[in-house]
């Protein structure tokens, strides 16, 4: 009889893995925590409850016919069948007559909402190549970015007893409505809706740190990090450092402190003692350059009669691409000290 000895064992040990390095532990929680996952497929803009109920109803008479094949019951599934299909399709119908009315009333309501972006993406040609040559990239960044030798620029300093009002939650609330949810990746990849989240979960975070920079006058230097998109205009060579456009985009938290030090600026610049002329335009809300050099030019042109004996004018408009590429801060610092606007100003 032949009997079989068990032979050495292998026992598994756990083993003693050596440790990581530094850079590997700190870049750990930013490539796991910022994975993006697929997204789902969006509903169809004409999906209703009641249509999702009726195609329910098809898809169960259309696998009755299937099973009915040979029965004598199969002309009633057929029937049944054709008249789900056509309610079905009749109320997707339906659906779509009342999306598109609504789409075409919201016109008038919101010009650059959900109609202008529906146009737009139909119109929206082929993405620009950006330049893959590191010679050329360093070229390109040299002649639209100059460095400038650094100057020491301090805050301006207040006034005795003045007090720098906290950023309140409406501010943060307006500042935080006007980023969207699905934009570029910023350099942190932190997406824009973790971080309405966590301003709506957490409010007074961020209205303490927000706070702090605006009564220190400190801009943290981690949101000054930019990513840097070089988009090619049409029709100029790609060799050329001028025919680049350059697209900065910043942290969202570093925006978001813009935007209320800019609301704050409006708010002091459009008062009746801010200083600004009636006459200027540009960059302002309900001032833009357009309605003040065509349309009220073209207005003011086609009024009147225009024949017998009427009066007869023309209209010649004539426009200037003035390139602004960077403004030193020292210059920003005393405009705002000009303005009296000392305690919205920060370095």
């Amino acid at each position: 009889m032949l009997r079989f000895h068990p032979g050495p064992q292998k026992r598994w040990q756990r083993g003693s893995w050596p440790p990581l390095p530094v850079h590997a532990t700190r870049l750990w929680p930013r490539r796991h925590l910022t994975r993006t996952a697929r997204r789902r497929h969006c509903a169809v803009y004409c999906w209703t409850s009641e249509i999702a109920n009726l195609r329910r109803s098809c898809l169960q008479a259309r696998r009755l016919v299937q099973r009915a094949r040979g029965r004598l019951n199969k002309g009633a599934c057929q029937a049944s069948y054709a008249s789900a299909r056509r309610h079905l399709r009749a109320a997707i119908k339906t659906s779509k007559r009342l999306c598109w009315s609504k789409l075409y009333d919201t016109v008038n309501e919101d010009v650059w909402g959900k109609p202008y972006e529906t146009v737009m993406s139909r119109l929206r040609g082929p993405r620009a190549n950006t330049p893959s040559s590191p010679t050329l990239v360093c070229r390109i960044v040299a002649a639209l970015f100059p460095r400038l030798p650094d100057e020491l620029a301090l805050p301006p300093s207040l006034q005795a007893g003045a007090i720098i009002p906290a950023v309140t939650q409406e501010e943060l609330q307006r500042a935080c409505r006007r980023n969207k949810d699905h934009t570029a990746p910023r350099p942190d990849r932190v997406p824009n809706s973790a971080i309405k989240i966590a301003i709506a979960t957490h409010p007074d975070i961020f209205l303490q740190v927000y706070t702090a920079c605006l009564r220190t006058g400190v801009f943290p230097a981690c949101w000054k990090r930019q990513r840097l998109a070089l988009l090619l205009k049409p029709g100029k060579p790609p060799e050329e450092p001028s025919s680049y456009r350059p697209l900065c985009m910043l942290d969202t938290e570093g925006e978001i402190v813009e935007k209320i030090i800019c609301d704050r600026l409006e708010a002091t610049t459009e008062s009746p003692t801010g200083g600004l002329s009636d006459y200027q335009y540009g960059f302002r809300k309900g001032r833009s350059t357009m309605n003040a050099n065509v349309i009220a030019t073209a207005r003011e042109a086609i009024a009147g009669k225009r024949w017998s004996r009427g009066t007869k004018k023309y209209c010649a408009v004539v426009t200037l691409d003035v390139k602004m590429r960077s403004i030193r801060l020292g210059e920003t610092t005393s405009t705002l000290r000009y303005a009296e606007c000392a305690r919205l100003s920060t370095c």
